[in-house]
């Protein structure tokens, strides 16, 4: 035994203990070890009772338990937020060539909506200007 170690007979520090700020030879127990294999069960503080009683319903109608529908529907949703497509960019500078095909491909558009346009009218109009004044000859 070295001199910095105290003995174990004088102050036993067993797993999961630590000295409290208001005495620091006093013991603090921690969580207990687990002795079964069974998963651990947690809380999730914060959830409104309309969030749980709806996550509910959503896994009775599905024909889950809280667990299962945790584990696949949850799961998938918070994938997909994980997702590149769903991330927004790092940087501003990012977003303008998404945004230039954007209005490159709503400008293309307008224009062709113009251009029909302009061609319909052009077949409406009169061969001559008499028959723009006086109308077509019957």
């Amino acid at each position: 035994m070295t001199i910095n170690e105290p003995d174990a007979d004088q102050n036993p520090k067993k797993v999961g203990q630590t000295k409290t700020a208001e005495s620091p030879t006093a013991l603090k127990t921690g969580r207990p070890t687990r002795d079964s294999l069974e998963p651990a069960r947690w809380t999730i503080r914060g959830v409104e009772t309309d969030t749980r009683l709806t996550i509910e319903k959503a896994a009775e109608r599905s024909g889950k338990t809280l667990g299962q529908f945790f584990n696949s529907e949850l799961r998938e949703a918070a994938a997909n937020v994980l997702k590149k497509e769903h991330q927004p960019p790092a940087r501003t500078e990012d977003l303008v060539g998404d945004l230039f095909e954007k209005i490159k491909t709503e400008l293309r558009e307008s224009q062709a909506t113009e251009l029909q346009s302009i061609r319909e009218a052009i077949e409406k109009r009169p061969a001559s200007l008499r028959e723009w004044l006086f109308g077509k000859r019957s």
